[in-house]
C-alpha cells in the first residue's frame, strides 16, 4: 500500500444484499429449533414450579402441640402460635413457650411475639427471617 492509497481511500465494491424466499427462510429456522419432547417439558415446569408454603395457626392446649409446630417449621410453612389456652396456667405456659423457643432455635428458624396484649407467637423455618425494626 502506497503512500497515495492511504491518502485516497479506494471504494470498496458494494456488496448485494442476501435475498431469501420467504420459504427458504422459514426453512432455516425450523432446522435450527430443536424440538423438546413432552416428558422433557413437563419435567422443566415441575422443576421451575414454585414451592406453596402455608401459614398455619396452631392453638396450643398441651405438650403433644408441640410436635404439630415442629412438622409445620420442618415443612417451611410459617406458623402463628396461640398460647392463650394456657393464660391461667402460668407455669405450664412458661414451660411451653421455652420448649418452642429451643426447638425453634435448634430448627434454625425463628420466633417473635405478635402482640403485647396477646399470647401470640410467629414462628418461621429457617429460610424466613423475622425483622425486628
Amino acid at each position: 500500500m502506497g503512500l497515495f492509497d492511504k491518502i485516497i481511500k479506494k471504494e470498496e465494491p458494494k456488496r448485494k444484499p442476501l435475498k431469501f424466499s420467504r420459504k427458504e427462510l422459514e426453512g432455516k429456522v425450523r432446522a435450527d429449533i430443536d424440538v423438546i419432547p413432552m416428558e422433557e417439558d413437563e419435567l422443566a415446569k415441575e422443576i421451575a414450579k414454585p414451592e406453596i408454603r402455608y401459614i398455619k395457626k396452631i392453638v396450643v392446649t398441651s405438650y403433644t402441640d408441640l410436635e404439630k409446630i415442629s412438622e409445620e417449621i420442618q415443612e417451611g410453612n410459617i406458623v402463628i402460635v396461640d398460647l392463650t389456652p394456657l393464660e391461667s396456667k402460668q407455669e405450664i405456659l412458661e414451660k411451653i413457650a421455652e420448649q418452642i423457643k429451643g426447638m425453634v432455635h435448634g430448627l434454625g428458624g425463628d420466633l417473635a411475639k405478635v402482640s403485647k396484649y396477646e399470647i401470640k407467637l410467629i414462628v418461621t423455618p429457617p429460610d424466613i427471617k423475622i425483622y425486628r425494626g
